[in-house]
């Protein structure tokens, strides 16, 4: 939980701080966006390898290897002296994100079970949100007061404690599998997944972008389907319960990060926030957020993944539906009382979609769903806002944030509704 706290932390933490970097590092839009980008694009890709090594290999030597290349990663971004440097850097945190999170996913699946594994998964779940919305506080305030440079350094000493932690906790580390690497599937899934990151936020020629990672895919699913040992066993979405998962995972996903860019660049430019304010302006959020984590395990053994989901699903649509009525009307009415509800919802939804991916997985396949896990999560996070950003610049020529916003609400809501419909339809039955 701690690994997956980090990274979501660390990568919100950039965001209150971009302006500093921009001015220290004197990057252009185009240099500034990549720094973002960098990470994602790392994460998006390396996603399907890291989840079939943590299969593969000793989990607790994948964990230490990834919390090694997150301090590398952190330490270079946090001395970085040009734009080159940083953007290195964060592509290299960005691979140590991409291990850490389906490792980190599969070691609770080890070690749990029963309702102690719904409870773990819950928390687990919720602790991206609460790392995310925490960072956007700290990085307010090290950038307002301080330097962004600290965001990353406070990194090291916590990768150097937790992997001292995991050589103690994880003394008992499951056997790994002997088999031979899927070298194949392994250079088409890494490529498909970065070029398709890469065609959805950052390329100058998205459409040739997009188009060669299609080939990649579609090459590594042929592949997969003929190979004695893929990195990714295509029997993984044979099971309904698990596909449905993986699809709301990636939708809902999708709403959330769209939600998080627009309301940053709508508090700013239209309410007037400093960084420090709109770090602090998330906090309705993570409230329910943890509110929502703690009691997420209860319902679910009372009432099941699918109904949970849709209970979820519901209130985020109304979240939502209530922030579309309410634009112009004050932050909160329009932002805060909407972010209690929308937080709510997420913390509902976020581990009945774990479970649903994780839903009757072999034992030496947990790692692998793991990571298809956070592939939804990851890619669903990416699509969704160019979805948005695409529709948004489509319905109006107006570079009013505040009618952007709004556009930006209504696509959320279609997107969510869409959730509620894949929920309703799931087999789910526990």
């Amino acid at each position: 939980m701690l690994s997956y706290f980090l990274t979501a932390m660390s990568n919100s933490l950039v965001i209150t701080g971009l302006t500093k970097i921009e001015t220290d590092l004197s990057l252009n839009q185009v240099g500034l966006s990549w720094v973002q980008n960098a990470y994602g694009l790392a994460f998006g890709s390396f996603l399907l390898l890291s989840g079939r090594l943590s299969d593969a290999v000793n989990r607790r030597k994948i964990l230490n290897v990834a919390l090694i290349l997150f301090l590398i990663g952190s330490l270079l971004s946090g001395i970085a002296f040009n734009g080159l440097m940083m953007i290195t850097a964060r592509f290299i945190q960005g691979i140590g994100s991409a291990l850490l999170a389906p490792t980190s996913m599969a070691l609770l699946v080890d070690y749990f079970s029963g309702s102690s594994l719904v409870k773990a998964i819950a928390w687990y779940s919720s602790v991206a949100g609460l790392g995310a919305s925490i960072g956007l506080v700290l990085g307010g305030i090290f950038a307002s007061f301080w330097s962004w440079r600290i965001g990353f350094y406070i990194n090291v000493p916590i990768c150097l404690m937790m992997s001292a932690m995991s050589i103690y906790v994880l003394s008992s580390s499951p056997t790994p599998q002997q088999e031979k690497l899927d070298v194949l599937g392994t250079i088409t899934s890494v490529l498909g997944c970065g070029l398709f990151v890469y065609a959805l936020n950052g390329a100058q020629h998205p459409l040739i972008s997009l188009i060669i990672a299609l080939i990649m895919i579609a090459t590594f699913i042929h592949h997969e389907s003929r190979c004695s040992s893929p990195i990714l066993p295509l029997s993984m979405f044979k099971n309904w319960v698990r596909t449905d998962g993986y699809l709301c995972r990636t939708i809902l996903n999708g709403t959330l990060l769209g939600y998080w860019f627009f309301i940053s660049e709508y508090l700013q430019a239209v309410l007037h926030f400093s960084p420090l304010q709109v770090g602090f302006g998330y906090l309705p959020l993570s409230l329910t957020l943890f509110i929502a984590a703690v009691l997420v395990p209860r319902l679910i053994n009372n009432w099941g993944n699918k109904k949970v989901l849709i209970l979820a699903s519901l209130i985020m649509l109304f979240g939502y539906g209530c922030s579309v009525i309410t634009i112009g009307r004050g932050y909160w009415i329009n932002v805060g009382i909407p972010m209690l509800i929308i937080g709510t919802g997420q913390g509902f939804a976020l581990a009945p979609t774990t479970n649903m991916g994780l839903y009757k997985v072999k034992a030496a396949l947990n790692g692998t769903a793991s990571g298809l896990v956070n592939v939804a999560h990851q890619i669903g996070g990416v699509l969704g806002l160019a979805i948005m950003i695409f529709v948004a610049s489509l319905a109006t020529t107006s570079t009013n944030i505040s009618v952007q916003f709004q556009v930006s609400l209504i696509v959320a809501i279609m997107m969510m509704v869409m959730t509620t419909i894949l929920a309703c339809c799931s087999r789910a039955t526990d």
